[in-house]
């Protein structure tokens, strides 16, 4: 009896229970190598970092009929460097939170224009719930839900030299947004198809680049149109290369101003700013190189198609320039 207690804790201490607590585990769920195959989420237990660049060449502009025209001596470039994180939460759920900052240069030969501004824009975050998934074809359809705060520079100087002048070049519309959206996507062999569609409220708020001339206020308020976008993915995946070709499609409500109220919503006096509504429609291509499970390398051209004069050049938040955007991302998985 007392020799078969060494025993039965040497079994358990030598064997299953032992060996067990050294054998290699993962709490991740599985990703596919290839970008054709993998689902919108990125899965229980990753981490991703997305370090990116984005810089747009702006060759004219859309006037208040919609068609395209050339500048004659203005030239206008815009950057944007971004951090974006994704974190598997669950099996079925994601967070992701994006942080951009923005170089802005405006120059007009004629005028002797030349003014640029570098500084932090306006962070997001939002959450993903997997609606639907199943693999050997892929197919995954997620909801979510997002927000965006006001954190850039909303002003465009100290207005010493009027309220037409300025020496800062806006990188915030000053004012939050929150959206929901649906996703899908479905392979079918090397190929790949995903649509989305989003709808992004914009609230009001008070700002610095809106001057009320009628009260000699230095600040109004504004709220930005809400936006309406839809957009489609074709992919096809030629070994570690995914070749695709997006369209996107915008929708843009009235913008509107004014003073604020004193009420309990304070933009009940807000007065719809004619024209500033409208749509809008890019293209792009784009390449993504599956170098591993780990690393991803993604360069991206966009064009803009179709558009209108919302007449808040050059907020390129509410008021998108026309123009070649030019995008490159390291993306890196753990």
């Amino acid at each position: 009896m007392h020799r078969s207690i060494p025993c039965l804790l040497a079994t358990l201490l030598g064997g299953t229970a032992f060996a067990g607590g050294f054998e290699a585990k993962t709490m991740r769920d599985a990703l596919a190598a290839r970008e054709v195959e993998r689902p919108l989420l990125i899965g229980k237990g990753w981490l991703e970092a997305a370090i990116g660049h984005e810089q747009k060449i702006t060759d004219g502009y859309w006037d208040e009929d919609g068609k395209a025209q050339s500048f004659e001596d203005a030239r206008w470039a815009y950057s944007t460097q971004s951090l974006t994180v994704r974190f598997g939460l669950a099996r079925r759920a994601e967070l992701w939170w994006r942080i951009p900052m923005h170089y802005a240069r405006l120059t007009n030969d004629r005028l002797g224009t030349d003014t640029s501004s570098y500084g932090l824009g306006d962070p997001s975050f939002g959450y993903r719930l997997e609606l639907y998934r199943s693999s050997a074809p892929t197919t995954s359809v997620i909801a979510e839900v997002f927000y965006k705060a006001p954190a850039g520079d909303d002003s465009p100087g100290n207005f010493i030299g009027g309220p037409n002048t300025f020496n800062n070049i806006v990188m915030s519309t000053g004012t939050p947004d929150m959206g929901v959206g649906l996703r899908g996507k479905r392979q079918v062999g090397p190929f790949a198809m995903t649509v989305g569609a989003k709808y992004t409220h914009r609230f009001s708020a008070a700002v610095g680049y809106m001057i009320e001339t009628e009260f000699h206020q230095f600040q109004a308020r504004i709220k930005p149109g809400d936006l309406v976008d839809y957009d489609v993915d074709f992919m096809v995946q030629v070994g570690p290369l995914a070749l695709h070709n997006t369209w996107y499609i915008q929708n843009r409500m009235e913008t509107r101003i004014g003073t604020a109220s004193d009420t309990l919503l304070g933009d009940a006096n807000l007065i719809p700013v004619e024209g500033s509504d409208g749509a809008a429609m890019d293209a792009s291509i784009g390449v993504v190189a599956n170098l591993s499970r780990g690393v991803d390398v993604c360069f991206d051209v966009r064009q803009s198609l179709k558009g209108e004069d919302l007449q808040f050049f050059p907020l390129e938040q509410i008021h998108p320039t026309r123009g070649t955007t030019y995008s490159a991302s390291i993306e890196l998985r753990y």
